[in-house]
């Protein structure tokens, strides 16, 4: 069940009248999810593809505001309300509740209050003994609840979440953006250290950006973190699902483009669909 202190009745209810006109669970959820991203982004392409899918099936017949590209917009906003609202993953909620009639998916993640403790044994948020930038990293981020909390604590950190599942990568990055983190969304495996795609987001004053890399950009992310983790070993300080090393800040930052122009996550991000 969705986290008790998180009441994300409201957004399913939205989701379920999209799912009622012949969708799968799974896929309302996923494509609700990319048209976040995509819009985010400003990848019109994209996100125009899934909405052409949904015009197909007659959705153009519903009036103004019932129109499913409307309902995902809407379920946005409550989407948005929540988080406000309670500072927490309700992405990730809602996809546990809405997971509840689908088989598809079928995953449940770290109770909040797990996280919150989880955070305070790795020392998230303590005072630095050294000048460096904070590294948060969780290999296995689902939808990236131990890096919301942790984000709570220590804002200026830099946040690296990996999952091998591209639905929870995508919420990751999402959610990133959303709560305004400086962070790298890995998808792939982090036994194998495998990145298949990854994201960047930026904080900024004006609200959280986020871009996914080029295939180049990934394989520098990809030496970066690779190197980090050689030289945590070597330095016989294992590296924890929370705390990331303590080398310098040049050292910890890959040479991957930083200029992104900022835009604030809000409905804005859905205009001009129609």
């Amino acid at each position: 069940m969705a986290s008790p202190q998180i009441d994300v009745d409201e957004i399913v209810e939205t989701l379920e009248q999209i799912r009622q006109r012949g969708h799968s669970a799974h896929t309302v959820f996923r494509d609700w999810v990319n048209l976040m991203l995509f819009a985010l982004q400003d990848r019109d392409d994209p996100y125009l593809e899934i909405v052409d899918d949904y015009r197909e099936r007659g959705d153009m017949a519903h009036p103004d505001g019932q129109r499913s590209v409307d309902l995902f917009a809407k379920a946005f906003g409550q989407l948005q309300e929540r988080m406000a609202a309670t500072d927490a993953d309700v992405l990730g909620a809602v996809y546990e509740e809405y997971g509840l009639s689908s088989d598809a998916f079928g995953q449940h993640f770290t109770p909040h209050t797990v996280c919150e403790t989880m955070a305070k044994i790795a020392g998230v948020g303590d005072e630095n003994d050294t000048e460096d930038r904070q590294t948060v990293l969780d290999p296995a981020c689902g939808s990236s609840r131990m890096l919301l909390v942790a984000g709570r604590k220590q804002p200026d950190a830099l946040f690296v979440g990996q999952d091998k599942d591209p639905l929870c990568a995508r919420m990751t990055a999402s959610n990133c953006c959303f709560l305004n983190l400086d962070a790298y969304v890995i998808q792939g495996d982090s036994l194998t250290v495998e990145f298949q795609r990854a994201w960047q987001t930026l904080y900024s004053s004006l609200g959280g950006s986020v871009r996914e890399l080029d295939d180049e950009e990934v394989e520098e992310l990809h030496e970066w973190v690779t190197d980090a983790f050689e030289n945590t070993v070597e330095g016989d300080n294992q590296p924890s699902p929370a705390q990331g090393t303590d080398t310098g800040a040049e050292e910890r930052t890959p040479r991957v483009g930083m200029s992104v122009p900022s835009e604030q996550a809000s409905l804005g991000a859905f205009e001009g669909s129609d």
